[in-house]
C-alpha cells in the first residue's frame, strides 16, 4: 500500500488504484472537512491529493503535476503569485477557486482571471462545481 500523508491526514491506496487512475486534482483548502467531502466525492474518478497548508501548494504542484488545482481561498495577493508560478511553470494546468467573495467576473482583477479558469462563491451549486470539474480535467473549458 502506498500512503499519501499531508498535514496528519492520511488516505491508504493500492499501487494498481494510481496506475489506473490518469487525471490528477491536486486541493488546497484550510478545512479538512471540505478536502475531506470533496475526496469522498470525487475519489472514484480521480486521484485526488489534498492539504490544509497554503504553504504545501507550489511544492506540490510541482512533484504531481496535477491535471486540476482546487483552491478554497480568497485571491489574496499571495495566492495570485502562487497562481501566475502555476500557470507560468504549467501553462495547461487548470485552475479553480472556491471564494468566500461574491464578485462577478468582470470585479476579478485582469491578472487573476489570465491565472484562474472557474470562480465559484460560496456556497456553490454541486452541480454546476462537478460538471465544471469534468470540463476542466478532460480540457473542454478554456
Amino acid at each position: 500500500m502506498i500512503e499519501t500523508r499531508l498535514n496528519n491526514f492520511s488516505h491508504p491506496r493500492p499501487l494498481m488504484d494510481l496506475e489506473k487512475r490518469k487525471e490528477t486534482i491536486f486541493l488546497y483548502s484550510p478545512d479538512i472537512d471540505f478536502c475531506v467531502s470533496l475526496r469522498m466525492l470525487f475519489e472514484d474518478r480521480y486521484h485526488i491529493v489534498t492539504t490544509t497548508d497554503p504553504s504545501m501548494l507550489l511544492t506540490m504542484v510541482r512533484t504531481l503535476q496535477p491535471d486540476l488545482v482546487i483552491a478554497d481561498a480568497l485571491p489574496t495577493e499571495r495566492m495570485q503569485q502562487r497562481f501566475a508560478v502555476m500557470k507560468r511553470e504549467n501553462p495547461l494546468l487548470r485552475i479553480m477557486v472556491f471564494s468566500v467573495s461574491s464578485y462577478d467576473d468582470m470585479q476579478i482583477p485582469e491578472s487573476v482571471r489570465n491565472c484562474i479558469d472557474v470562480v465559484f462563491s460560496k456556497p456553490v451549486d454541486l452541480v454546476e462545481v462537478t460538471r465544471s470539474i469534468n470540463d476542466l480535467v478532460s480540457h473542454e473549458i478554456r
